[in-house]
């Protein structure tokens, strides 16, 4: 077979137009990344062919870039890029697979070069973000992928996952990570907000309004505004008409509104606003970091949470909030909406709200170090090696702290070594999946714990498979097995912090308001090490 595949690129080679192109130029560099797969596909044939007219120190340095193999790699690197040249002659390479740079650089669909920001923005889309897909392939699971990922072309990948969507920000200059964090969370909540629940389908079919959106959020690399209060006065919210009209005569073909722009000292709530109930509902999420011992001791633990609202409220009104551990907020970071001098003053939230949903507050609970961690749902876990050799995980999971109140939604999952197989799972309690699709894991789901029922218990057995001596040797992970778990989880009507709402009251209004306040209490970055 390798034979018939190198006479076929030699008659190809024969065949193939002489293009004209400079392999040192970036914008070569860009297409031979963008269409490597291509390049690979045609020039592994052809070089047996291409070694017979190297001279010494091309096949030298040829085999310096291939470290050995016969092949290019599958993932093109920079220092290959650059050598290239030098090993195989130009001539060469433009006979072998020039027909494919020539394509992409005057194909205006994937056109490498452009003007102004347009080449960023044609970076980011033909070499990037493949490049970012490809990396998460490679992962065992998404939520092990890195936040913060080192890409192609000097630019740094930083994503955020929210659903079944990855919000990805390609930064080529040195800026704060926790900005672009916080520009990603800021689209996805305005998304959602404009066109509902965001998925994939839904974006296509708003496709005019997630364009203009993203316009007026990030102008020339530089986050604008995300909030959606002073977004809904520069964009209008879509509605049923609108979207039938599009689907009808085309995106761009429905009638222009101009919205109003809201110069006044409050720009997140519009003036003239009216609503048939008057109503605000408080939602306290709390978010529980912390990781666990196998013996169920406590190693870390945080405590960090949001105060969201959705208002519904008619003309200008002023809310006093107070809660009543104001001093265990630590690192509050409020909406703009919010007097800040007031809560330094007096520790109460004096605020305007904006209509409609939106954050309130962001804080961490102020750790006190006499008081011992309270944990909602209570883990163990023990790990052993049988007499047969196969690996055995044990974990059993007990309602906790949580008021009486049931745990739900519970996850658990647990990476294996990337060498287990005969993976075999027992639990009595819930349901579980066994997954090959990058690295072996388990996964269990339990719809709920009380705390006046027995605990669940899982258990794994699995094996490890001795490398081949072709195969590099072990890591030390891989001879463990495995070392942690992943843990998620939700207590609804519950504060861990024993965070409470005194009072909502509202000023500078004479009509009546129903109010609602939700807690919720959940797992964050929340881990079980065996």
């Amino acid at each position: 077979m390798a034979f018939f595949a190198t006479l076929k690129a030699a008659v190809n080679i024969a065949t193939s137009q002489s293009y004209d192109i400079d392999w040192r130029e970036p914008k070569v560099k860009e297409a031979a990344i963008v269409h490597w797969e291509e390049v690979k596909a045609a020039a592994d044939p052809a070089l047996p062919l291409a070694g017979l007219r190297l001279t010494a120190e091309q096949k030298s340095k040829l085999d310096e870039l291939l470290k050995g193999e016969s092949v290019f790699p599958d993932q093109p690197t920079d220092e290959l890029l650059d050598g290239m040249p030098d090993a195989i002659p130009s001539a060469s390479l433009n006979r072998i697979c020039g027909s494919i740079i020539d394509n992409c650089l005057n194909n205006h669909n994937h056109a490498v070069v452009a003007a102004s920001d347009d080449v960023a923005i044609q970076r980011a889309s033909l070499v990037v973000v493949p490049a970012f897909s490809r990396y998460l392939r490679s992962v065992a699971s998404l939520h092990d992928a890195e936040p913060v990922w080192s890409a192609p072309l000097d630019t740094v990948c930083i994503h955020v996952q929210r659903g079944e969507l990855i919000y990805v920000g390609v930064v080529s200059r040195e800026v704060a990570a926790l900005e672009v964090l916080e520009l990603l969370e800021g689209v996805q909540q305005a998304l959602g907000e404009y066109i509902g629940h965001v998925t994939e389908l839904t974006l296509k079919e708003n496709f005019a309004t997630v364009y203009q959106l993203l316009s007026e959020m990030v102008d020339s690399g530089s986050a604008v505004t995300t909030d959606t209060a002073v977004l809904r006065g520069l964009v209008p919210v879509p509605s049923l008409v609108d979207r039938v009209i599009e689907n009808v005569a085309g995106i761009g073909m429905r009638a222009e509104r101009r919205p109003a722009v809201n110069t006044s000292s409050t720009p997140w709530r519009a003036p003239g606003i009216r609503h048939t109930n008057n109503e605000i509902f408080v939602d306290v999420v709390e978010r529980i970091d912390a990781t666990v011992e196998a013996g169920g001791a406590v190693a870390a633990y945080d405590v960090s949470g949001d105060i969201s609202c959705n208002a519904r409220l008619t003309g200008m009104p002023d809310l006093l909030l107070a809660v009543n551990r104001a001093d265990a907020m630590d690192d509050v970071a409020f909406h703009p909406c919010v007097r800040a001098a007031r809560w330094d003053a007096e520790r109460v939230i004096a605020f305007v709200p904006p209509d409609g949903q939106f954050k309130l507050a962001s804080f961490h609970v102020a750790a006190d170090p006499a008081a011992s961690p309270l944990l909602p749902l209570r883990l163990h876990a023990a790990t052993s090696r049988l007499p047969d050799q196969s690996h055995a995980i044990e974990i059993s999971a007990d309602a906790g702290h949580t008021a009486g109140r049931p745990v739900e939604k519970i996850h658990v999952r647990v990476p294996l070594p990337a060498n287990a197989y005969n993976i075999r799972v027992q639990c009595k309690a819930g349901s579980h999946t066994v997954s090959n699709v990058r690295l072996p894991q388990v996964e269990w789901s339990l719809k709920a714990l009380r705390p006046t029922e027995r605990g669940a218990r899982l258990t794994i057995h699995y094996l490890l498979r001795a490398p081949s001596a072709s195969e590099p040797p072990l890591s030390a992970g891989n001879e463990l097995g495995a070392q942690a778990a992943f843990v998620d989880f939700e207590v609804a009507g519950y504060s861990i912090s024993s965070l409470k709402v005194e009072s909502l009251k509202l000023l500078r209004e004479s009509y009546k308001i129903f109010k609602g306040v939700r807690y919720v209490t959940k797992a964050g970055s929340f881990q079980l090490r065996f």
